[in-house]
């Protein structure tokens, strides 16, 4: 969540999350987690209600919810994490998600897990993966992983096992466009908008040489110059320059294949 979020809304959302996904086993689960079993199990109605369906569970979750965070963000994160709020919002409550988590979203990172599933790249899902995940808890792994994602789909579309390449992310771009025939020189003056299309080409360079730039100042491995949230947005920027290069790239190569 982001991190003045508001605490109430916070409760709300996670009231309306474990109401739909709870049963008494996750209860419990989430008291062991948080040291909170007895606020759970010594209430004289959250289980019970749960377990014959009353109408006042959601007011009982509503009363031990605060007392389980109290006023410990890492209690909040806690229980956030447990209950899987974030992906539960997105798909039940895409308004209240906007307003809980940051409101720059991140591209979809489904599309280029889709893509790669036809070269076969486990590696790049696991960048994906670090992506997803540090976007807002250590932007510097996120943005490490971006230029990574990147330098993992141009090493697969070359056909490139592992460290076996010493060119930099510049150089394999530069092949790649002459394997995908993304070659910017290679836009004849026949192709219609050929001006446009070249610029496009050109600056998928800039774009890549950009991520790597920020990500010798930001991430991973790199001291921190600036606040966390400025962090954040630079992380997100980079994240979702590299998933939608990456993403085209894929595509392309995809087609060709």
């Amino acid at each position: 969540m982001k991190t003045n979020v508001n605490y109430n809304k916070a409760i709300l959302a996670l009231k309306r999350a474990i109401v739909a996904t709870f049963d008494d086993g996750k209860w419990r689960e989430l008291g062991y987690l948080t040291d909170s079993i007895e606020i759970i199990s010594d209430h004289p109605r959250l289980l019970r209600s749960l377990h014959w369906g009353d109408d006042d569970y959601e007011g009982n979750v509503l009363a031990v919810l605060p007392r389980i965070i109290g006023d410990d963000p890492g209690k909040l994160r806690a229980v956030e994490e447990f209950v899987g709020l974030e992906q539960w919002l997105k798909e039940n409550d895409p308004a209240l998600r906007a307003e809980l988590y940051n409101a720059g979203e991140m591209v979809s990172l489904e599309e280029v897990e889709q893509a790669a599933k036809h070269l076969d790249i486990v590696e790049l899902n696991k960048h994906a993966a670090r992506i997803r995940h540090g976007i807002r808890d250590d932007p510097e792994q996120a943005i490490g992983s971006a230029k990574e994602l990147l330098e993992t789909t141009l090493k697969a579309v070359l056909e490139i096992e592992g460290e076996r390449s010493a060119d930099d992310i510049s150089a394999l771009l530069k092949r790649a466009q002459k394997e995908l025939d993304l070659d910017p020189k290679a836009v004849t003056d026949s192709t219609p908008g050929k001006k446009t299309i070249k610029r496009v080409l050109s600056n998928l360079g800039q774009i890549i040489t950009g991520v790597a730039e920020v990500r010798n100042l930001y991430g991973t491995g790199h001291g921190r110059h600036r606040s966390r949230a400025l962090e954040i947005a630079h992380a997100r920027l980079v994240a979702n320059a590299a998933i939608t290069i990456a993403t085209f790239i894929l595509e392309v190569a995809n087609e060709r294949g």
